[in-house]
């Protein structure tokens, strides 16, 4: 329910191995954001956030990540349905998935290849440094 109170769900933007995400509108503002809802039976692991609540690692890494670093997704807020776990994370309207970024070129000059590797590098470096190792 209080999801529906301040979201509005659009379409899905993309599905993996544990979870959806939508497009979403955030109502009180209208801020662009995303919603992963991921089904319950598909958390495998729970981790504690520092004021002791118990959450999916997953949201437990996040918090530990997101803030005040531009080139990590921000999780806004999280909550614990029933069925699913649904995350609400920020979505940047001036974005693109690397992918679809590199096949609409066909080739990436040295120079663009050099700062989108820079931006990588500095986003693995926030998250090492908050002792968080991703490994994608």
């Amino acid at each position: 329910e209080a999801l529906q109170e301040r979201y509005r769900v659009g379409s899905l933007l993309g599905r993996g191995g544990f979870g959806s995400v939508f497009a979403a509108t955030r109502l009180s503002d209208g801020a662009p954001v995303a919603i992963k809802r991921v089904p319950r039976n598909r958390v495998r692991h729970w981790g504690e956030l520092p004021d002791g609540t118990s959450a999916p690692l997953e949201i437990v890494l996040l918090d530990k990540v997101s803030t005040g670093f531009p080139g990590v997704v921000q999780l806004l807020e999280w909550f614990e349905l029933p069925n699913n776990i649904v995350m609400v994370l920020e979505r940047p309207e001036r974005s693109q998935d690397l992918l679809h970024f590199i096949r609409a070129r066909r080739f990436l000059s040295e120079e663009v290849a050099r700062e989108l590797f820079r931006q990588v590098l500095e986003a693995v470096r926030h998250c090492t440094s908050r002792g968080v190792l991703h490994r994608d």
